[in-house]
């Protein structure tokens, strides 16, 4: 038993202490959860499917997450492609129900309103300022391409210089989308759904290369400053 016990610490301990292994697992991992949400897809009865699948990954974020096996940019890798996915296949009749049934759950269960009032105050005035700069630039794919390239950099800056979940409370990529699926439905504007398609698009990338940037930046710093 102690032999099992040590052998499964020293495994965490190379899974925890060797960026491009950990980066490799979370890869197959969100692979894997991506072929569940596009085998939902093709369900009949999806939205259902794709609600236990974002509450039972929601569930995963807070238990990995708060114990850091995974970090906010981790958990980025499920959400980023199957909402990009969801964006680009499903019909426009269905897309915002399949959005509000794989966002929501996730979205809810991530965001850690209860961490105190004034970070979830701070947070509101964030996701207000966030949604109200999509609403002006949702015409221009410039603009668009500019403010989701802000929202990646900043969650991922914040997961890496804060504790976990903290990009979760005040970038939150699911209430993010959810707000802005939100307005497109109220003004019956289809500008936002080509907005969204640009957001996770940009997203996916953030989740893919932006672990790898900021960990090879944060090498560069600390070479430098020593």
């Amino acid at each position: 038993m102690e032999f099992i016990i040590t052998n499964f610490e020293r495994l965490l301990h190379i899974y925890e202490h060797i960026f491009w292994l950990k980066e490799l697992i979370t890869l197959l991992k969100s692979t894997l959860f991506f072929l569940l949400v596009v085998w939902s897809l093709h369900r009949k009865r999806k939205i259902e499917t794709l609600f236990i699948l974002s509450a039972c990954l929601g569930m995963a974020c807070v238990y990995f997450g708060d114990n850091e096996y995974w970090s906010d940019n981790d958990i980025l890798k499920f959400v980023a492609p199957s909402s990009l996915y969801i964006c680009f296949k499903t019909k426009a009749y269905e897309r915002n129900s399949a959005l509000f049934a794989f966002l929501g759950p996730v979205a809810l269960v991530t965001y850690e309103f209860y961490r105190g009032l004034e970070f979830t105050l701070i947070s509101l005035v964030i996701y207000v300022l966030v949604v109200t700069g999509i609403i002006i630039v949702k015409r221009n794919f410039a603009f668009s391409l500019s403010i989701s390239v802000i929202i990646g950099f900043c969650f991922n800056y914040i997961g890496l210089v804060a504790p976990p979940s903290t990009s979760e409370l005040f970038f939150n990529p699911s209430i993010i989308s959810l707000a802005t699926t939100g307005v497109g439905w109220f003004y019956r504007n289809p500008l936002y759904a080509h907005f969204l398609k640009i957001y996770w698009f940009t997203l996916v990338c953030f989740a893919y290369f932006g672990s790898w940037m900021f960990h090879l930046l944060k090498l560069f710093i600390s070479f430098f400053y020593y």
